[in-house]
């Protein structure tokens, strides 16, 4: 395959190790009893272990961890409170957090990015304010992907009869 017709979702660096490159995936874990196929609904840490696995990286998996219960607890989440993450969450986690794990927690829909203009008290300083909040589009994204499937499953079923 020429540069030309690389497939667009192939990760060469994935290619050469034997592990997933979790920036890119979500890892289905092969632990048949913490992941019980039975379960009606997963705890949201386990499904925090499919994104950022624990064998895999960590450090990311806690991070990401102390960030979502503090958003849940909280519900929004400024940019003064987390560019503090070092008080409240993990000390050396902030770079971790900012350019690993944010972007990837946004990417596939988990939380979502508001800014507000405000304007200081003093005449010309004014800016913006990041604010993290939880996003539906990752619920949207599963149940795309579960009806989806489930038209799949049906007529694979109906072409059997």
């Amino acid at each position: 395959m020429s540069d030309d017709e690389k497939h667009p979702f192939v990760d060469e660096a994935a290619r050469k190790s034997s592990t997933i490159v979790t920036k890119n995936s979500i890892a289905i874990p092969r632990d048949s009893k913490k992941y019980k196929k039975s379960d009606r609904a997963w705890n949201w840490e386990k499904i925090v272990d499919l994104f950022f696995p624990q064998e895999q990286s960590p450090k990311r998996n806690k991070y990401a961890k102390i960030f979502l219960r503090e958003l849940k607890d909280e519900g929004e989440i400024d940019s003064e409170k987390l560019n503090n993450f070092g008080e409240w969450g993990h000390e050396k986690g902030l770079s971790n957090l900012k350019n690993n794990i944010l972007p990837k927690l946004r990417r596939i829909g988990v939380i979502q990015y508001e800014y507000l203009e405000y304007r200081g008290q003093r005449e010309g300083k004014q800016g913006r304010r990041k604010v993290v909040k939880p996003a539906r589009s990752f619920t949207s994204i599963l149940d795309s992907m579960a009806n989806g499937w489930a038209a799949f499953e049906s007529a694979a079923y109906q072409s059997n009869e």
